[in-house]
């Protein structure tokens, strides 16, 4: 079972163990109930008739959801949120509890029924038993990995090789057997394949089309290896519209991936798009990759503002210098950085063009022709940020 918070009942003093990871979805007069929960849940402020906000809930462990029997899109909400993320139990809320209803909900696969206006007992007591259900159904099975998105603040700044080779060194630094996978969304000048020497005869748009087809055995046969602990999903060999992507079957195919290695990383364009803007959302982590520049500073603190607005929490936005001078007079140092970007810089990494250029050419990471190198060090040190990072998470 998951990690557990002490909570307090508001009627009395018996502690209920509350799982983490709870989004409640409801229309604002609903969730004005749940402030003895602060902290505890994510409300999700939705009216009937709006949309469900899939990108927000992909994150989410169990959603516990609104629902007016009256309203048709109500209903084919449930029937989204089972057949897009089927993965993540429901529990309805309705304003009347009737036999009929609950019958026609459990059918449609939610997991449990509260009464609306929430009571906390119940609401608490329902995520419980959830969670048990759940946790028992999944016993034996094998949890999601980790999910890293690389951002990069503009062009050349070096978020390809940075996905590469912290791919490798995080594959690395898990332990024996652990394999990571580099899932390339750049659809227009993506280069992970190169990169890593992979030959790819399938790409991501073989699983994009795949449909209700897609499937493990189908992601791992488009999954080239490209080094002895990364495989990599190539871009469409086309050129496409970078709005082309459809989120839902994305996600799919990051969550098959994240079932079956250790690590998942995705290199994302250098444009924000809805699905790319959800992919960040739906992350563990984001890592933004830019360089001691004023043009690219300048689109970093405009993209951490922008990720802050669209309600991506800013701890979860990790930046990366890239391409770092090692010289004693810097016109711009690290620390100058994050007071320009206001944000905090996680790591910097060590320009070695030269080297770095040749590992490419020959379609190999740096480590295999100077593995003491200074760019290999700083690789290494922010391999044990992020994983620090991500243990601290769970």
């Amino acid at each position: 079972m998951t990690k557990m918070e002490q909570i307090h009942d508001t009627t009395g003093d018996r502690a209920i163990d509350l799982p983490k990871g709870v989004h409640v979805v409801a229309q604002p007069t609903m969730l004005a109930g749940l402030d003895g929960l602060a902290g505890q849940v994510t409300a999700v402020s939705c009216r009937i008739e709006d949309p469900l906000p899939l990108a927000e809930l992909a994150s989410a462990r169990i959603v516990v959801i609104e629902v007016d029997p009256a309203s048709r899109n109500s209903l084919e909400r449930v029937d989204r949120l089972r057949n897009e993320l089927p993965m993540i139990p429901v529990i309805a809320g309705l304003s009347q509890v009737d036999i009929a209803t609950s019958r026609q909900l459990l059918r449609r696969g939610v997991s449990d029924i509260v009464a609306l206006p929430f009571t906390l007992d119940e609401l608490a007591t329902a995520i419980v038993d959830t969670a048990e259900q759940m946790a028992a159904e999944n016993d034996g099975e094998v949890s999601l990995a980790p999910f890293i998105a690389v951002i990069k603040t503009i062009g050349g700044s070096g978020s390809t090789t940075i996905a590469t080779h912290l791919a490798a060194q995080m594959a690395h630094d898990m332990g024996e057997g652990c394999r990571a996978c580099v899932i390339d969304l750049d659809l227009q000048s993506g280069d992970v394949a190169s990169y890593l020497g992979a030959s790819t005869r399938l790409t991501l748009a073989d699983l994009m089309e795949a449909g209700g087809r897609l499937d493990e055995e189908l992601v791992l046969s488009v999954a080239e290896k490209g080094h002895e602990l990364v495989d990599v999903i190539a871009p469409p060999a086309d050129i496409v519209p970078v709005e082309s992507l459809e989120f839902d079957q994305l996600m799919r195919i990051i969550t098959i991936a994240r079932r079956h290695y250790d690590l998942v990383l995705v290199d994302l364009p250098a444009s924000f798009t809805n699905w790319s803007l959800s992919t960040v959302y739906a992350a563990d982590m984001s890592l933004l990759v830019g360089m001691l520049s004023i043009p690219s500073l300048r689109h970093a603190k405009r993209q951490i503002d922008f990720l802050v607005s669209m309600g991506i929490p800013k701890d979860t936005v990790n930046v990366v210098l890239n391409q770092v001078e090692n010289r004693l007079f810097k016109t711009i140092s690290a620390s100058d950085a994050a007071e320009a970007i206001k944000h905090p810089v996680l790591a910097t990494v060590t320009s070695e063009p030269n080297l770095v250029r040749t590992a490419q050419d020959q379609g190999e990471l740096v480590y295999a022709l100077q593995r003491r190198s200074k760019f290999s060090k700083d690789i290494m040190r922010l391999s044990e940020l992020l994983g620090s990072r991500l243990a601290e998470a769970e």
